[in-house]
């Protein structure tokens, strides 16, 4: 029997259905991405293990990036853009010297100081102080949309997009180690910061060329590097018909969301597109909450609901 709660719908205990056909699946991997991929590119590696048709990531890596990755498949490709909102933290190694085009050790060099650096001292104070919220402008190489195209689409064309700034949020920035050749950071921040864009502007305020050498996602909401699973393993997880031990439902993957238990008459009314009638009127929500998500009597994944600026509950992702 199909369960909500369960990632795999279907009977079969492993990766194909009773025919050998494949199985609907609906569910989070927690990739530990390798360096030298794209995110799209271990999206696709990911969904060919599992052969299911709908997938995508939850918060883009570069290709020199390592670390957690989080990649929805089947219906859990609906919360997507919900996961990649969450904060994020970062192991970061930057290297003074050299500043590239891209903002990491992969692009094409800009500016060049062989031998220079900040002292242990300058970097301790500019790390002191970015804790907070402030505005960042992303890098030229980056998926922010200008004038209808993307920003690296401008680049690669020789053409320098006019970007504007962005609010973003440090939560923590710790100073992991120093030495004249570079410095690494622990970073917890918002989404959308762009930490190619820090080391440019770091660079910039001490006067000696960065660059981003090595980066690796330690955590992206509540998924945490420890809980990962690396293509490797994965792929001979698939061979052995034991990949669906790697997948976690939907509802572990929300789980950082207020979750309110809902009737079976609300449920039923969602699924079949009515709405569920005056049930988010009541007072079964509390009030002060965001974005809610709602679950069935068996704990499955119903919609996510958030409260609009006249106060009406509304559902804003059906799952």
């Amino acid at each position: 029997m199909h369960r909500d709660g369960d990632p795999f719908r279907g009977e079969a205990q492993g990766i194909r259905g009773a025919g050998g056909g494949p199985l609907v699946i609906d569910g989070v991997v927690v990739l530990d991405k390798p360096p030298g991929i794209t995110s799209f590119r271990a999206v696709e590696q990911v969904r060919r293990v599992f052969r299911e048709k709908k997938g995508g990531h939850a918060g883009t890596l570069d290709p020199m990036a390592t670390g957690v990755l989080p990649i929805c498949l089947g219906r859990a490709t609906k919360i997507a853009g919900y996961l990649a909102g969450q904060e994020k933290e970062y192991d970061v190694l930057f290297r003074f010297g050299a500043e590239t085009d891209t903002g990491d050790r992969e692009g094409k060099e800009t500016a060049s100081a062989p031998g220079a650096f900040a002292d242990e001292g300058a970097v301790r104070a500019a790390v002191e102080r970015l804790e907070g919220n402030w505005d960042q402008v992303p890098p030229a190489y980056s998926a922010v949309k200008v004038g209808g195209k993307r920003a690296y689409v401008l680049a690669r064309q020789g053409k320098t997009p006019e970007l504007a700034p962005r609010s973003v949020t440090v939560y923590e920035a710790r100073l992991l180690g120093w030495s004249r050749e570079g410095f690494r950071l622990l970073l917890r921040t918002s989404k959308g910061f762009y930490v190619r864009a820090l080391s440019r502007d770091m660079g910039r305020e001490f006067g000696v060329p960065m660059t981003v050498a090595a980066l690796s996602r330690l955590r992206c909401g509540p998924f945490r590097l420890e809980e990962s699973v690396s293509l490797d393993e994965l792929a001979e997880a698939g061979r052995r018909e034991e990949a669906r031990k790697h997948l976690l439902p939907i509802t572990k993957a929300l789980e950082g969301f207020p979750q309110v238990r809902i009737p079976h008459e609300a449920v039923a009314a969602i699924r079949t597109g009515r709405g569920p009638g005056p049930w988010l009127a009541s007072e079964t929500i509390p009030a002060g909450l965001g974005v809610v998500l709602l679950t069935g009597a068996d704990g499955g994944p119903v919609a996510l609901v958030g409260r609009s600026p006249e106060g009406i509950w509304r559902i804003v992702r059906g799952l």
